[in-house]
Order: C-alpha cells, then structure tokens, then sequence
C-alpha cells in the first residue's frame, strides 16, 4: 500500500482566482480548509494587475487607510482593497494567480491591524471624574479624527485632511496624547502639593 505524500503548507496552488471561486464551493470541508490555510501564508506579491504592490502602508493618506477599513469588510475585500490601494477594478482580479490575491490581501490585512494597533496605542488617561460624565462616548470615529486635525490645523475643510498621510496626523494624535497626560499628571501634582499644604 502507497503511502500518501503530505502537501507542502508553502506550496502554491497553480490557479486562477476566478477558477478557485468557481471550484472551491465544491470542494469538501476538509480541501477547503487546507486550501485556505494556504492560501493564508501566501505573502506579498511584487505586482498585481501589472501595478506594483507597496511593501508597506506607511506612505498612504489617512483617506485611502479609512477606505482600506472599510474594504476590508466588503463582501470582495481582495476586490475593493485593490481597487482602493491599486486604482484596479475588482474583475482584473479574476484573471490573476490566486496567491497573488490571497497574498495582497494577506499584506492589507496584517498592515490594517498593525496601524489600528499604533493608534490604539495612543491613549489619554482620563478621570474617573470624566469617564463618570461619558468622556468615552464622545469617540466619534475616523470622522472625529479628521474634525480634530482639522480644527487643530485651521483647516476649514475636512476634506483636505483626506489627503494628508496617516502617519503625520498620527504622530500628532501621539504628541497631543502626551502633552495631555503631561499635563493632567502635573496637575494632580499641584493638587497633591495643595493638598499636603492646608
């Protein structure tokens, strides 16, 4: 009796992309699941659809990262990503290898998560004073961070802050963030020195 041979996690499937969405719904549970285990590892592409993929998201606007999010939960996300980053509409897709698309969207993914981790990382230190009156709730999402940066640089139109690179409106949030806690920090100082005072 033949033994089988093991396939290899890093190999590449030699297919289209239109080709696997045509065959993988009839394929059984236990193929797919080891079709897209493998498909998960596939990793950047040089190019798709002829256009060069960036190795990061670090020189995109702070427009095009929020229309990345919200790609990423499209019912095409490979499509509407590339459209997004690559200026390429969703059907140029299907005649590309599928690990090409698996891996461009592997790389926007994995980039989306490391810069929501960064602006998640700026945090303010509030009072429970503050947090007691509902300071969280007024978290008013992307549109709050292009209000605040546009109202921080006398800019009267919100929509010139959609071409501004994420990163500088991000080290501003960062340096805003800082200056903040500095300053609640030294005011419960004076408070605490107040205090020992009477």
């Amino acid at each position: 009796m033949k033994k089988k041979k093991k396939r290899k996690q890093g190999k590449k499937m030699d297919c289209q992309y239109k080709a696997f969405l045509i065959l993988f719904p009839f394929a059984s549970k236990e193929v797919q699941k080891e079709l897209l285990e493998r498909l998960k590892n596939q990793p950047r592409p040089e190019t798709l659809c002829g256009k060069e993929v960036p190795t990061n998201l670090n020189g995109i606007s702070y427009g095009t990262l929020d229309d990345l999010r919200s790609s990423a939960d499209d019912d095409d996300p490979a499509g509407a990503c590339a459209k997004v980053l690559l200026g390429v509409e969703p059907k140029e897709l299907l005649l590309e290898d599928v690990n090409d698309v698996f891996g461009f969207t592997n790389f926007v993914t994995k980039e989306l998560k490391r810069i929501n981790e960064l602006f998640k990382s700026i945090k303010i230190h509030y009072s429970r004073e503050e947090i007691a009156a509902g300071i969280r709730e007024l978290d008013f999402g992307s549109f709050g961070v292009l209000d605040w940066y546009a109202k921080r640089m006398g800019i009267t139109n919100q929509n010139e802050v959609r071409s501004v690179a994420w990163v500088r409106i991000f080290q501003c949030m960062k340096n805003d963030a800082m200056h903040n806690n500095f300053e609640r920090k030294l005011s419960e100082q004076y408070r605490m020195k107040a205090g020992k005072r009477k």
